[in-house]
């Protein structure tokens, strides 16, 4: 079975009970057997997430935290799934006009966010450094990905999962079902692809040698796609 079967398996069992719903500040909240974490930190973040992004980037979000545990329960790595969940939560901050920094990429955008979010409720400095350090990886590639700690390697696993789809060797049909059933995708092939050219147009070389880095040369140039990235988001197998 490919990705894209894979994917159309999944859909099609989402009313399976293999799930649980999630709703906001529910006292027990589980997707796909993963917790929702619960402490004041893990709160204001996710706090911080559904007030700033639009629902399909807030589902996104949520997405990449739960595949990412799902990645390393697969791989039996240990991670603290609160900076994990933080992370996954504010990684994406940095493409938001409210968070961009003039010559800065949107990745170093988001990580400070989460910084100064973690500092300002109750987190220690190594603690924010380490929510830094998975947003600021979660797009490079896998073999400076890899050489870090397992919440790197978790968020920048979910993130690629829910991006460029999940490999289907690793996660299994209902619990794709479940974070799908869970947190819809929402049309987010196209409205991420519009978030990300409106980030281009308004941060001109920003994203210089980063993962948008060819998208915003292209769409900053007048191109009507973003070329490889832009074709790796469209031809994820989600049907949405």
């Amino acid at each position: 079975m490919d990705r894209r079967e894979f994917l159309g398996a999944c859909l099609c069992t989402l009313a399976d009970s293999a799930f649980e719903r999630v709703s906001a500040r529910s006292p027990i909240r589980r997707v796909a057997g993963i917790e929702i974490p619960g402490t004041h930190l893990a709160q204001a973040a996710e706090d911080l997430s559904r007030s700033a992004c639009p629902p399909f980037l807030f589902n996104h979000s949520m997405r990449t935290y739960l595949f990412g545990v799902l990645h390393a329960r697969h791989h039996k790595q240990e991670i603290d799934s609160e900076i994990v969940f933080v992370a996954s939560s504010l990684h994406d901050l940095g493409l938001l006009p409210a968070y961009e920094v003039k010559g800065t990429p949107f990745e170093a955008d988001s990580a400070d966010a989460a910084r100064s979010l973690a500092r300002g409720n109750g987190g220690s400095v190594e603690e924010g450094q380490r929510i830094s350090d998975a947003i600021i990886f979660h797009d490079m590639r896998w073999a400076f990905v890899s050489q870090q700690s397992t919440e790197v390697i978790a968020v920048a696993a979910g993130a690629a999962a829910d991006v460029v789809g999940p490999d289907p060797e690793i996660f299994r049909e209902q619990d794709v079902s479940a974070v799908l059933g869970a947190f819809p995708r929402l049309k987010f092939k196209t409205e991420f692809n519009r978030l990300i050219s409106g980030h281009c147009n308004r941060m001109p070389g920003s994203q210089n040698g980063t993962w948008l880095d060819n998208y915003c040369r292209r769409i900053t140039s007048g191109a009507s796609d973003g070329g490889e990235t832009g074709a790796a988001i469209n031809n994820a197998p989600f049907e949405e």
